[in-house]
């Protein structure tokens, strides 16, 4: 039997401008439009009311963000070309209630919001297409990204609590061609191609990037590659079909490494030292570093035969492979000293990710009430392939963080003789009905059945058969009452209980563990209005989730739970003509309760801050319609870095600025110059944390903690030509 949390309650103001259009009727029109905001910055700088953007995919696509029981913000290409940013790492600052739990750092971290780590698969989607969250994620190829904040387990099938993650691909539009250049301290070099035709029966979309250089230490190295591609054919005014194909590749070597700080029985064994410079040398080897590659092919169609129904469908591939050299320094002793210890590979070297989805949507009238209704059946295999011959971790020499030092390789080597170690399947049934009382009450239900089968090799060994750990199913359930009490204004209450597919972990004698799927439960109140041109949006909430962990007894297992009450609060928009914002805070209050080690009960997650802040002003100077500036103003609080909270780091506040000149005259259409500088002040921090385990409540002696440094001032330019 799937086992239940306990109930919990909260409270939440809301607002939602009525939608004219039905569900099926905006999905009709997107089956021939882009949603796009546009490029042209000379009328308000950057257009963020993310209120009146749509949802873009999954069983509410169609549906503006205003008009929804949930928080849903969006950031577009054109504030993220603004701002500089390259990777989902870059871009998650803008969003005060999302961060990384930075495994290997934080180009290939777990996404989290409202202090709830994300699953490797589950919670991150491309396109409505399951997609791993565990690698590098260039947002050259992305028209934006959009974060649902919370549980939505009845929306899209079983998943951690930690919300939906949905990247948008950019699609064709007609005739337009953008060249860019880039270069990022210390030497790093990109360029870039996106190029885009839509005629009468087909249209196609092509971003083509890469760079190369060090960036930021000297002799480092980021190598990046990308090529994507999208196929749109229209048969008929009612049928889109649809295939994309895309290759990353993003290597790394020099950067600093993790600083991993030992913990036993839930405490910190050393004083945690002051954060250095992570340009300086030493913190990271040239021989350290990563290797990732990112493969995904998908087709899908959308077709919309009759004025009231839609339906859209289809199948996609990904396969991740994952050669990361890791440096880890081990603190040792109060004083800041550290082994420098070189991982050669790492245990999950590939991920292979087949999932499809098909979705019905409609809208209709019973007994006076209206009805926009959705189904959608979704589902993946996900595949993870580890070495029978275990990559070596050896020790390359000592040093500390006043003096960092290079050292030969010690010679740690990669695994061999790759094999499928574990195998999920989950295959989900999602129904959705939006029910409009009258012009002021409406109600949103949802519910989902999840089917999730695993398998797993005893002992990690590949002579060994996969062999059936888990096959069940269980109801994942939400429902959200809507008031609004005059236009541009509502106020909604949600509740959602949710199925999650039960964690993965290893026990102390190496073998592998896969539990027993469980509960998380939510409660909401929320309050969203449109105020002119400017978007507000809060929350406050109580969300509550089993806790999975190595114990000090050896084994990986469910002990205890994780209860977070939060309030956040975004803003979006434009407060004058020519001054935009977008931004916000996010409070949280994470703790563990009933966890088996005593000690830790009560006290907050490690990892997870307690406030954490973002504002993005933006500013086109009058008169000149092409100068326009730029500043962001980033607090996080600190986070605890044990379970029994003993230390916890510093807060820390962080400025970029930046410029930028826009011409219709100067080269093609438009040419763009943009200079930004990020951490102006240079400021040193520790930006996050790679918790022992998922919650960041491991208990057993013997284990550490990887803290990552943040990153330190960073100058890029760029130039933008669109023909």
């Amino acid at each position: 039997m799937l086992k239940r949390g306990h109930l919990s309650a909260v409270a939440c103001a809301v607002l939602c401008l009525g939608l004219n259009l039905t569900a099926a009727d905006v999905a009709n029109l997107e089956t021939v439009e882009v949603n796009s905001v546009g490029d042209n910055i000379s009328d308000s700088g950057i257009d963020e009311g993310f209120l009146n953007k749509n949802i873009q995919t999954g069983i509410l696509a169609g549906k503006r963000s205003l008009d929804v029981p949930y928080q849903i913000n969006t950031i577009t290409k054109e504030t993220m070309n603004n701002q500089g940013v390259t990777g989902f790492e870059e871009a998650f600052k803008y969003f005060p209630s999302a961060s990384i739990q930075m495994f290997g750092g934080s180009v290939a971290g777990r996404p989290q919001t409202r202090g709830f780590g994300g699953e490797v698969v589950g919670n991150v989607f491309w396109d409505g297409f399951y997609s791993i969250a565990t690698t590098a994620i260039p947002m050259a190829m992305f028209e934006s990204l959009q974060i649902q904040n919370g549980i939505a387990g009845s929306l899209y099938g079983a998943q951690n609590p930690t919300g939906i993650f949905s990247y948008v691909r950019k699609r064709p539009i007609d005739n337009e061609h953008t060249i860019w250049a880039d270069y990022t301290s210390r030497e790093n070099v990109g360029i870039g191609i996106d190029s885009s035709m839509k005629f009468d029966k087909f249209g196609y979309r092509a971003v083509f990037y890469g760079s190369d250089g060090a960036k930021q230490v000297k002799d480092s190295n980021l190598q990046r590659r990308l090529a994507s591609v999208v196929f749109e054919f229209y048969p008929t005014d009612t049928l889109t079909l649809e295939a994309a194909a895309s290759y990353y590749e993003h290597n790394s070597h020099g950067f600093a490494g993790n600083f991993n700080l030992p913990i036993a029985n839930g405490v910190a064994r050393y004083a945690l030292p002051t954060a250095g410079d992570d340009k300086r040398q030493g913190y990271g080897q040239t021989y350290g570093g990563m290797n990732l590659e990112n493969t995904m092919l998908s087709a899908k169609f959308k077709y919309a035969p009759l004025e009231h129904w839609y339906f859209e469908g289809g199948f996609a591939w990904q396969r991740i492979d994952r050669d990361t050299h890791r440096i880890m320094n081990v603190i040792k002793d109060n004083n800041g000293n550290f082994d420098v210890m070189h991982q050669g590979g790492i245990s999950n070297y590939r991920y292979e990710l087949p999932s499809g989805y098909l979705k019905a949507v409609t809208d209709f009238e019973t007994f006076g009430l209206k009805h926009d209704f959705s189904v959608q059946a979704n589902g993946y295999r996900w595949s993870t392939f580890r070495f029978a011959n275990a990559p070596t971790t050896l020790k390359a020499g000592e040093a500390s963080m006043s003096a960092p030092r290079f050292f030969a390789s010690p010679g740690a080597r990669n695994g061999s003789e790759l094999f499928k170690v574990t195998q999920t399947d989950m295959m989900n049934i999602s129904a959705l009905d939006e029910v409009t009382i009258n012009e002021n009450f409406s109600l949103m239900l949802s519910a989902s059945n999840a089917w999730i089968k695993t398998k797993s090799r005893a002992s990690n060994r590949r002579t060994n058969p996969l062999a059936t750990q888990y096959d069940d199913s269980g109801l994942s359930y939400a429902g959200s009452l809507i008031y609004r009490p005059a236009d541009n204004v509502s106020l909604y209450f949600t509740y959602a209980d949710s199925l999650q597919k039960g964690d993965q972990g290893v026990n102390l004698d190496g073998s592998i563990v896969v539990l027993k799927p469980y509960r998380a439960k939510q409660y909401e109140i929320g309050a969203k209005a449109r105020l002119g041109e400017t978007d507000l949006s809060a929350a406050l909430f109580k969300m509550q989730r089993p806790l999975a962990y190595l114990g000090d007894n050896g084994l990986f297992e469910e002990q205890g739970e994780q209860v977070n009450y939060g309030f956040e609060f975004m803003a979006g928009g434009k407060l004058s003509q020519n001054l935009s914002v977008l931004g916000g805070i996010t409070l949280l209050d994470p703790k563990a309760k009933s966890p088996k080690l005593a000690a830790a009960d009560d006290k907050l997650i490690a990892g997870v801050s307690k406030v954490n802040s973002n504002l993005l002003f933006d500013y086109v100077v009058p008169n000149t319609q092409k100068l326009a500036f730029s500043a962001n103003f980033h607090y996080n609080g600190g986070f605890y870095v044990d379970d029994v909270n003993s230390q916890k780091t510093p807060g820390f506040f962080v400025t970029d600025i930046g410029v930028r000149y826009t011409s219709k005259t100067l080269l093609g259409k438009q040419a763009t110059l943009r200079f930004n500088v990020n951490n102006l002040f240079n400021k040193k921090y520790w930006a996050g944390m790679s918790p022992a385990s998922m919650d960041g409540s491991g208990a057993n002696s013997g284990i550490t903690n990887g803290l990552s440094l943040g990153e330190s001032r960073l100058f890029l330019l760029s130039a933008e030509v669109k023909f």
